[in-house]
C-alpha cells in the first residue's frame, strides 16, 4: 500500500546513534546490532512437494589463453528459458496454518540453480519459502519482494542439484492468490574447486589468519546473474564504513560484477551469502546453504572508468564488521591484504604490496566484453586471486581499503585493483560529509548528492545517504519506489502538499 502524509514530519522512533564528521580517511567499525543467523531456527517443507525435472545442466566450455588481464568475473552457469505455470502442476494441501504448494526442481549435474519469476511475486498476499530439499535449510519468507522493473523476481541461489520452492496463502474466503509463473533457471555448472593445486600459489584459508577475522567478516559472496548475455556466477563484495555508529548498508564491489551491461537489474538479482569460511583452519569446506543471505541491491553509484560501483541492501547483512577506507594517494611498497571467495568457493586471502598504479584493459578468459579501468597493481607474495574474487577489497597497512579487485594474469602474479582515489569524487556523496539534511525531489535530473541543488530523486536512493539519526526533507510528489526503512531517520515534507510513497 503507498504511504501518503502531508504532516511536517515522521519521526521512525528507534535510538538514534550519535552522527560524527567524517573525512576521506575512515576507520573501520564494530556494529553491535548485528544480525544473527541459526541455521536451526529455519523451518523445513511442511508437505510433499511435486518434483520437476528440468532438462540436464549443461557444461560450456572456455578457452582462457586469449585472456591477458583477465577480469575477476566468475562465469559458473546460464540462464535458460523454462516457462512453467505452476498453478498447472503443484496443487494446494490444507494445513493448520493455511494452504500450502510445495515444488522441488531438479537438473541433473547442476551444482547451484535459482529460480526468475515471471510477475509479481507476493502482491496477492503469496508467501514464499526457498529451500535446499537434500537438508531442508530454508530462506525466507518472502512475501512482497522488490521485483525488478519488469516486475519479475529471481530467488536466492540454492547450491545443489535441486531447489525446493514452498508457498502459503491463507486459504480463507476470497483468497484468490495464485501460484506464479517461472520464466526462466539460472543453471551453475562449474563445480568449486576444492583445494588450489598451483604450489606456492596456493590459496591461503582466512581462518587460518586469526588476525584478520573482524575484517573477513565484512566480506561476502555474491551471486550474480546477467539477464542481457545469459550468464551467471561469482563475485566479491564487502561492507563499507561511514560513521561512528551509522552502518549504513553499503557494499563495495567492482563495476563489472554488478552494473555494467545489467545495471539495476543485475544489482536487484544479486543475492549475498555472509560468513561463508571453515570453521577452523584448513578445516572441511563447508556447505554454503548454511550461511545466512540478504537478497537484493540497489545501485547507488558506478564509476565504469575504476571499476567501482557501491550498493544498498534491501536486507540487513548478516556481519558485525564494516570496512575503513581512504581515497587518498597508495604509494609503492606499503603492504597489501586482499580477501576474497575464489570461484565461489569459502573466504580466501593473499598477502603482498602495492606496486604503484597504470590504465589497463580487461577481457573475459575468452577475450570478449572488454573495458578499460585505472587500477592498483598489487603484488601477492603469498596467496592469489582468480575468478569470483572480482570486486573484493584490497587493503593497505592501515587496514583500510584502496581499491576493488578487476583482475589479473591467470598465474600468482599482480592482480589489480580499481582505485578509490579516483572512484571517490562519484562514491562521495554516500561515503564521506554526507549532506544534512538530505534533500529529494523527484523531477530532478542529474548528478544526486542530496543537498537542495543536488536532490536526490528517490526517497529509495536517499534513504542509504541519511546518516542515522538525521533527516531526510522530501518534495511533495509520487516515489512509487517501495522500500524499508530499518535505520532511524525522520521523514519530512518539504513545502506544502502530499507525498505518496510505495506502490
Amino acid at each position: 500500500m503507498p504511504i501518503s502524509f502531508v504532516m511536517s514530519s515522521i519521526f521512525f522512533n528507534w535510538l538514534a546513534g550519535a552522527v560524527d564528521s567524517v573525512d576521506p580517511t575512515v576507520q573501520a567499525a564494530l556494529n553491535p546490532n548485528a544480525r544473527v543467523f541459526e541455521v536451526s531456527a529455519r523451518a523445513a517443507p511442511h508437505i510433499t512437494a511435486t518434483l520437476i525435472q528440468l532438462p540436464p545442466t549443461e557444461t560450456p566450455r572456455q578457452d582462457p589463453s586469449a585472456c591477458q588481464n583477465c577480469s575477476r568475473f566468475h562465469p559458473a552457469g546460464y540462464i535458460a528459458p523454462y516457462p512453467l505455470d505452476l498453478d498447472t502442476v503443484a496443487p494446494w494441501t490444507a494445513t493448520t496454518f493455511g494452504e500450502v504448494s510445495a515444488i522441488e526442481l531438479a537438473s541433473n549435474g547442476a551444482v547451484a540453480l535459482r529460480v526468475h519469476f515471471a510477475e509479481g511475486l507476493g502482491r496477492d498476499g503469496l508467501q514464499l519459502r526457498v529451500y535446499d530439499p537434500p537438508t531442508g535449510v530454508t530462506f525466507g519468507p518472502y512475501s512482497n519482494p522488490i521485483l525488478d522493473s519488469d516486475g519479475t523476481w529471481w530467488t536466492t541461489i540454492i547450491f545443489g542439484d535441486s531447489i525446493g520452492l514452498e508457498f502459503v496463502r491463507s486459504g480463507g474466503p476470497g483468497d484468490v492468490a495464485r501460484l506464479p509463473t517461472i520464466q526462466s533457471i539460472a543453471y551453475y555448472y562449474q563445480n568449486p574447486p576444492a583445494a588450489d593445486p598451483r604450489g606456492s600459489c596456493a590459496h591461503i584459508n582466512v581462518t587460518c589468519e586469526s588476525d584478520w577475522e573482524l575484517e573477513a567478516n565484512a566480506v561476502t559472496m555474491l551471486s550474480v546473474v546477467f539477464p542481457s548475455n545469459a550468464v551467471a556466477g561469482y563475485c566479491t563484495g564487502a561492507l563499507l564504513n561511514r560513521s561512528a555508529g551509522d552502518f549504513a548498508p553499503l557494499v563495495m564491489t567492482a563495476n563489472h560484477c554488478v552494473g555494467g551491461n545489467g545495471g539495476q537489474s543485475t544489482a536487484n538479482s544479486t543475492a549475498f551469502v555472509w560468513g561463508f569460511e571453515t570453521a577452523q583452519c584448513n578445516g572441511v569446506a563447508p556447505s554454503p546453504n548454511s550461511f545466512p543471505r540478504s537478497d537484493g541491491s540497489l545501485l547507488l553509484k558506478s564509476s565504469p572508468d575504476n571499476d567501482w560501483n557501491l550498493l544498498g541492501l534491501y536486507e540487513p547483512p548478516f556481519a558485525f564488521y564494516y570496512l575503513g577506507w581512504n581515497a587518498g594517494a597508495w604509494p609503492p611498497g606499503n603492504s597489501a591484504t586482499g580477501i576474497h571467495h575464489p570461484g565461489g568457493t569459502y573466504k580466501r586471502i593473499a598477502f603482498g604490496q602495492s606496486a604503484g598504479g597504470s590504465a589497463l584493459t580487461f577481457c573475459d578468459a575468452n577475450g570478449q566484453n572488454c573495458f578499460a579501468a585505472n587500477v592498483w597493481n598489487v603484488q601477492f607474495s603469498s596467496g592469489h586471486t582468480e575468478p569470483g574474487s572480482s570486486g573484493s577489497p584490497i587493503m593497505d597497512s592501515g587496514r583500510l581499503v584502496r581499491g576493488t579487485l578487476t583482475g589479473g594474469p591467470d598465474e600468482c602474479t599482480i592482480s589489480h585493483y580499481g582505485r578509490l582515489l579516483e572512484a571517490f569524487p562519484t562514491l562521495q556523496p554516500y561515503l564521506s560529509n554526507t549532506a544534512s539534511p538530505i534533500y529529494v525531489e523527484a523531477s530532478y535530473n542529474g548528478f544526486e548528492v542530496g543537498t537542495a541543488a543536488q536532490p536526490f530523486n528517490t526517497v529509495f536512493e536517499a534513504s542509504f545517504c541519511v546518516t542515522e539519526g538525521d533527516t531526510m526533507r522530501i518534495q511533495p510528489g509520487s516515489y512509487p519506489a517501495p522500500l524499508t526503512i530499518w535505520r532511524p531517520m525522520t521523514l519530512t515534507v518539504d513545502g506544502s502538499g502530499v507525498v505518496n510513497i510505495g506502490q
